[in-house]
């Protein structure tokens, strides 16, 4: 019997896929894993819909598709993942970049220009937003932190692939970093609640980093230590940026207004119109808490 065609094998994953439709498990991820085995992307898998599958490809796509039936994201069945036009390594040891947080690089991106900056990403995982901030501006002075040893296991194979001149350190935030200042702080911390986690993709909770993930106090713990110690690392003008979750601005607002030192602070909506982004710097003399 002759092997299917892309086209062929994708309905033939359709119909397998058919009674798991739940929890994200979906056609576009069909696509997906075939379209990342292949090194492809979408338009590229159209294009090769005619052709046929080697025996290889065929039965691998078969197995994965089986895994991705039991809920493995598709991101870790085939190791990569894109972000903001870079293929990177991912496995389990770190979150799976997010389109959402290519906004976050947008917005960094959008009101820094090239000039020479010092620029930390905390909490780098796999290396996604040091990555992309370094090859949009060639020019910046980007360094990686994170706790976990094995997120920074990967994130250097990123780096090293993207031949990127990033610096990795491991850090609990700036506990190994006392020393340093930045121009421009961008951090994607955990900061969902445990009491969120019965409602969460099965998926997501069984498969990613609880680390990445979870925060005490509500998820604003990461938050709270920010507001304390951030502004001690900010050099003149400095910003901090972050993604939070679309219900905590309020909370986040009360964080830095008590907050030792005074920070002005704007929240930026996302595609979907929920607050889901902060910008943070040291309040100027006469200006106010909140810029919103």
């Amino acid at each position: 019997m002759n092997n299917p065609t892309y086209l062929e094998a994708l309905n033939w994953a359709f119909l397998y896929l058919k009674p798991h439709k739940q929890n994200g498990i979906d056609n576009e991820g069909a696509r997906l894993l075939l379209a990342n085995m292949m090194h492809w992307d979408n338009t590229q898998l159209i294009l090769h819909h005619r052709d046929q599958l080697t025996e290889s490809v065929w039965q691998d796509y078969q197995e994965n598709i089986r895994q991705y039936a039991d809920g493995i994201p598709v991101q870790y069945i085939t190791k990569q993942a894109t972000f903001y036009g870079s293929k990177l390594f991912v496995d389990s040891r770190v979150l799976i970049p997010r389109f959402e947080t290519e906004e976050l690089v947008e917005w960094v991106l959008n009101e820094n220009d090239e000039a020479a900056r010092t620029v930390l990403d905390l909490g780098t995982g796999s290396g996604a937003i040091a990555i992309a901030l370094k090859k949009q501006r060639p020019n910046w002075q980007v360094m990686g932190s994170d706790i976990s040893e094995e997120a920074l296991q990967v994130a250097k194979q990123n780096v090293d692939s993207q031949k990127a001149a990033i610096s990795l350190v491991k850090s609990d935030l700036f506990q190994n970093l006392k020393t340093h200042k930045f121009d421009i702080i961008v951090s994607n911390p955990p900061y969902i609640a445990e009491s969120e986690r019965a409602v969460m993709d099965p998926n997501v909770v069984d498969h990613e980093p609880g680390q990445a993930l979870f925060a005490k106090q509500q998820g604003l713990a990461i938050y709270d230590q920010l507001s304390q110690q951030v502004g001690v690392h900010l050099n003149g003008g400095g910003k901090l940026y972050c993604e939070f979750g679309y219900h905590q601005k309020k909370a986040l607002e009360e964080l830095f207004k008590t907050a030792k030192t005074s920070y002005q602070v704007k929240f930026k909506k996302d595609i979907t119109n929920h607050d889901r982004m902060m910008r943070v710097t040291i309040a100027s003399e006469g200006k106010s808490q909140d810029e919103n």
